[in-house]
């Protein structure tokens, strides 16, 4: 059997379902490219499962993995993954490869960055499409994550921008939040808009500090923006008045 393990935002978040497949699963990979835990260690995963895990990265997943993938025909492997266990594409598509090559798989959920944005007190059912602001570089400057959140402004819903992380690199990056307002004014300023987004900073969630700050001068000068990761960047659509009491008074 191959489980897909969703493991949440730090080792405290694991379901007791997960816990328990994991302690009896014969071998054990983590997915590490896609995200990381806001609080917590790999070492503090491996005692709670009681045995060690060998970390992947996209490569790894991507192309290495089939072997690993193949042994579940007569072995339970996992594949934890940070967050939520099918939030990223490259994880459903484990799933199809399982499928055709007859593996018997079940999906494990966990906490993920989706299950927190309330906390900012935007009603979660009013989101539009979810979109990933991508680091800009030679060669490389996409911009259709600029033209979905413009199709959520007009329909009035707001937007939760996940951040890319560069774990493939050298030194690491991971957007942080103001660089996240500097990519999307760069497009605006591009295109000549004069749309003026507002914004509410998700910074390190699920971590003890966690911080939620609201506006584009206060996420500018918090401190919690260069130190605490991962994070994610909402955009506001049209708010009532519920929402802006909260935006008002939580925070």
């Amino acid at each position: 059997m191959l489980y897909l393990v969703g493991i949440g935002l730090k080792p405290s978040h694991l379901t007791l379902e997960a816990l328990e497949i994991l302690k009896t699963c014969d071998q054990v990979f983590l997915e590490s490219y896609t995200s990381e835990y806001s609080e917590g260690a790999n070492e503090e995963l491996e005692k709670m499962i009681g045995k060690k895990f060998l970390v992947l990265g996209r490569v790894g997943v991507e192309q290495q993995f089939e072997s690993a993938m193949l042994s579940a025909k007569k072995n339970n492997i996992a594949l934890m993954i940070f967050g939520n266990a099918l939030t990223a594409t490259t994880h459903l598509q484990v799933l199809l490869d399982a499928k055709e090559t007859g593996i018997k798989y079940k999906v494990i959920p966990g906490i993920s960055i989706t299950n927190t944005i309330a906390e900012s007190g935007i009603d979660e059912y009013k989101f539009g499409r979810v979109v990933t602001l991508c680091y800009h570089e030679k060669g490389f400057e996409p911009e259709s994550f600029y033209d979905q959140l413009l199709n959520n402004q007009k329909l009035g819903l707001h937007t939760l921008c996940l951040l890319d992380i560069k774990k493939d690199q050298k030194p690491q990056r991971l957007m942080d939040c103001n660089e996240a307002i500097e990519l999307l004014e760069k497009i605006e300023s591009k295109r000549g808009d004069t749309q003026k987004f507002r914004y509410v900073a998700l910074i390190g969630m699920g971590n003890d500090d966690q911080k939620i700050i609201i506006g584009e001068e206060n996420i500018k000068n918090a401190p919690e923006v260069k130190k605490l990761f991962p994070q994610s960047l909402i955009v506001l659509g049209k708010t009532n008045e519920k929402e802006e009491e909260a935006l008002e008074n939580l925070f």
